[in-house]
């Protein structure tokens, strides 16, 4: 990976940013399951230690799209928002094995600290925010686990979705042998995985954000407007 001096700085806070992680570039279907190899391959993500947001490596960011990404229209009005946490358990144990890593609507990947920040730099604020117990947090924590038994990162996901198959995976019998991993460990590792996203959660590390957002008030208690 390259130095620390060559990093531009964070989009959110301007603070340094310093390499995280490695991926496999989007859209290149014949490397599932490749080891990274080609740098023009890969993507390079990094993260900021202050505002703990990540990003790939050199991309440029517009907040107002990134805000508008990651929000919808709550049903009594706000914002609503539902992101994985950056800052998880699941995000730890995983790293670039981490089986939210790719989920992400915008181009930044968040935490708690950095969607408030966000929010802040598009004239809003952060009302509520939780973690809950259940969902699709608890479907990334069992993946994030089983990524540790399986040469193909996501394989039951990835399978599921029709994007791996064996003529495209490392090797027919590496295939095989995560499929057997997969079918006969899928129970076991969820007798772990599920009381350990729900102790995440206790501690406010769970895998997924949920929070509500609205309009920053002025002095005079009107809504200030948003920055160009």
């Amino acid at each position: 990976m390259s130095s620390n001096s060559d990093l531009s700085p964070c989009p959110l806070c301007g603070e340094p940013l310093y390499p995280w992680v490695g991926l496999p570039a989007r859209g290149i279907e014949a490397s599932v399951g490749e080891p990274l190899t080609d740098a023009e391959a890969e993507r390079i993500i990094v993260r900021c230690e202050n505002c703990t947001v990540a990003v790939e490596r050199g991309r440029e960011v517009d907040l107002a799209v990134e805000w508008e990404a990651i929000c919808r229209h709550g049903d009594h009005g706000g914002r609503e928002i539902e992101l994985p946490d950056r800052a998880s358990w699941q995000a730890s144990i995983g790293v670039g094995g981490w089986a939210a890593i790719d989920l992400y609507p915008g181009h930044l990947i968040h935490s708690q600290r950095s969607v408030r920040l966000l929010a802040e730099r598009n004239g809003e604020e952060i009302e509520t925010v939780g973690w809950p117990p259940v969902g699709a947090n608890q479907a990334w924590m069992w993946q994030t686990l089983l990524n540790g038994l399986t040469f193909h990162p996501n394989f039951a996901r990835e399978v599921r979705a029709g994007r791996l198959r064996a003529a495209n995976a490392r090797s027919k019998p590496r295939f095989i042998v995560d499929a057997v991993v997969t079918v006969l460990g899928a129970p076991l590792v969820a007798l772990a995985s599920f009381p350990l996203e729900a102790v995440a959660v206790l501690f406010n590390r769970g895998g997924r954000i949920v929070a509500r957002a609205r309009r920053t008030q002025s002095a005079n208690g009107r809504p200030r407007p948003k920055p160009a």
